[in-house]
């Protein structure tokens, strides 16, 4: 799609023989692509991944809602905490981390190989992370914990609730939910469980806040609802070159933005994730 806008300018020229005034008339047409015209009005949201907002147009949108896929040891987790690390260390932005697999010491503990103080940004108020786990430690064994799960009238519904709450008590403008797969897992009725889902996307993007939710590479010939759900898709993969193992990294779609479809290459360091060579596709 794109805008179409038209001039039209006059000018005039010396009288002729005749001593008539003749008058021309230029038109001019511009062809703009709509998604140029979205992209210079649009708020965005830096990631803090170096390398990456480059290929994004500068960032994501305020208020949508991205899908972080890829296999286990993809960078799911790394990526989306660098974002909320990021957000709130660089760009004054507080953050909120949903964990539904690991405990929130675990998490903290991880990230300290990357210099990451998580506990000092939950302690100024700039971060916060909610444990959702469906399961919990009773006695040294782990138990069913269900309380966010069971009672619902549309599934996510408690869990979106305390989000949204957790949100508005830290005035967060990122999120992260890590992961989608885990959480799908607490629902058999599939389609009963994309209508919580397409409700929690909905009630996230009404917050103004960007949101990533990671999930697990589908099995092949299989396309999980939130990719369809979600304003964005970005892939993590990684593959083995003879001994070593390369990461990369694809935007399949970023609604409203200008993005490239390469696919690059994306190293772990010692302070994170980062994506190399970077170059915008005109």
């Amino acid at each position: 799609m794109e805008i179409i806008v038209s001039v039209v300018s006059a000018k005039s020229t010396s009288k002729n023989g005749n001593g008539w005034t003749i008058l021309l008339v230029f038109k001019y047409t511009f062809r703009f692509p709509l998604c140029c015209m979205m992209d210079s009005s649009q708020v965005k949201v830096r990631t803090g991944i170096p390398g990456f907002d480059s290929i994004i147009s500068g960032g994501f949108r305020e208020g949508r809602t991205i899908v972080l896929s890829g296999p286990p040891g993809s960078g799911k987790t790394t990526f989306g905490m660098q974002f909320l690390h990021s957000g709130a260390k660089d760009f004054d932005e507080p953050g909120v981390f949903v964990t539904l697999s690991e405990s929130p010491q675990e998490i903290k503990n991880d990230f300290r190989m990357f210099g990451w103080d998580i506990q000092k940004l939950i302690d100024e108020g700039r971060m916060l992370i909610i444990d959702a786990r469906p399961f919990k430690m009773e006695e040294g064994f782990i138990a069913l914990d269900e309380s966010l799960y069971r009672g619902e009238t549309l599934p996510f519904m408690h869990l979106t609730q305390l989000i949204l709450s957790s949100i508005k008590r830290i005035e967060a403008k990122r999120l992260v939910v890590d992961s989608l797969t885990v959480l799908g897992m607490q629902y058999t009725n599939k389609f009963y469980a994309r209508q919580g889902l397409q409700g929690m996307i909905h009630a996230l993007e009404d917050q103004h806040c960007a949101s990533i939710l990671t999930s697990e590479s589908p099995d092949a010939g299989k396309t999980p609802a939130e990719w369809y759900v979600a304003s964005g898709l970005v892939l993590l993969n990684h593959v083995r070159r003879d001994d070593t193992m390369e990461r990369t990294i694809q935007v399949i779609k970023m609604r409203g933005l200008r993005h490239s479809e390469q696919i690059y290459p994306m190293k772990l360091s010692e302070s994170g994730l980062q994506v190399l060579h970077p170059r915008v596709v005109p």
